[in-house]
């Protein structure tokens, strides 16, 4: 593949991401639209949030974005972000998938609503572009602080 052409698909990539994590911000106390967020997915992607407890929560993208518009604008939670921390992105042809670490903090219920997490997102090139096919994810235990450098892996 040129480096041209990956250079490309890692910006698109990397705004894709940004489009996704940014969404769910509720700064400006704006009611949230989360319709723009629909089109970066395929049709049928799928979306599994993994619980602390290893219970898994499967969505559809009506289903996972319904009741986070919700939530957003229902005044419960406030002042809340989410953003990207660090990223790995490994791009074969045209399919992609981006290891991201974030963070995220608002106030829920008036209680401190802060964390962070991974997730993994899986891209299919489309002829309208880069679309999300699957994302999992995992929020870090509560009460850890967020991982800054990565151990060193263990062989032996």
């Amino acid at each position: 593949m040129p480096i041209h052409q990956l250079a490309r698909d890692e910006m698109e990539l990397d705004a894709i991401a940004f489009a996704f994590f940014s969404a769910f911000s509720s700064f400006d106390l704006k009611p949230v639209d989360l319709a723009d967020l629909r089109q970066l997915f395929l049709p049928g992607a799928t979306i599994v949030a993994i619980a602390a407890d290893g219970a898994t929560n499967r969505y559809d993208v009506e289903g996972f974005i319904e009741p986070r518009e919700a939530l957003l604008n229902s005044g419960r939670l406030l002042g809340f972000s989410e953003r990207e921390v660090t990223a790995d992105t490994q791009i074969f042809g045209d399919i992609a998938q981006r290891w991201s670490l974030y963070s995220k903090s608002g106030t829920l219920d008036g209680l401190p609503a802060d964390g962070w997490g991974r997730k993994a997102a899986h891209f299919v090139r489309t002829s309208d572009g880069w679309r999300i096919s699957a994302i999992v994810w995992q929020d870090g235990a509560e009460g850890t602080r967020i991982p800054l450098a990565e151990p060193p892996v263990e062989t032996a």
